[in-house]
């Protein structure tokens, strides 16, 4: 049976981007306020140095690159964990379908800089391996929750990109 892993304090924060109305906001101080959010997902170590790198990108390939990308990579998370939580429902778990599962997810995480989701798949890999079914739910539960975790700080940052986007966009028209 797999215990429930509580987040830890430091995501239970409000979202200021709820109280404000970012439509008042101008440009350059949604932009200050997207890279202060990036360096607070930094420190609180949710992501490295290659979510940055992401962000960079966002000047060479396009406006929605940032938004595109982090609406793909949760969606994505999502689907994988919850693929891995239906392989480990059958009576018989299939241990190199939830290989091919973590390989995935390990790539996007590393890729994407959700280092804590990284870090997990690593956990994982070592249940899988071990053909642990209570070791996979338990580190299973540690992605979901990391998951969780980092979807509700990435809505704030959701948030002021489709500000930006929209305002590009008009601006482009």
């Amino acid at each position: 049976m797999s215990r429930k892993v509580q987040n830890p304090p430091e995501f239970v924060t409000t979202d200021k981007c709820i109280a404000m109305d970012l439509k008042k906001m101008d440009t350059d101080s949604l932009n200050r306020m997207l890279l202060d959010r990036i360096q607070e997902l930094e420190r609180k170590g949710l992501v490295d140095h290659n979510f940055r790198q992401c962000y960079a990108l966002k000047e060479i390939s396009g406006l929605t690159f940032l938004l595109d990308l982090i609406l793909v990579f949760l969606d994505d998370v999502h689907t994988v964990v919850k693929a891995m939580a239906k392989t480990l429902t059958q009576p018989v778990v299939n241990y190199d379908e939830m290989y091919s599962h973590h390989i995935k997810l390990k790539g996007s995480s590393s890729c994407f800089g959700a280092c804590r989701i990284k870090d997990a798949c690593f956990k994982i890999c070592h249940a899988i391996e071990s053909n642990s079914k209570d070791g996979c739910l338990q580190v299973l539960n540690v992605v979901h929750n990391e998951y969780k975790s980092l979807h509700e700080q990435f809505d704030g940052i959701i948030k002021i990109e489709r500000e930006l986007v929209s305002r590009g966009t008009r601006q482009a028209s």
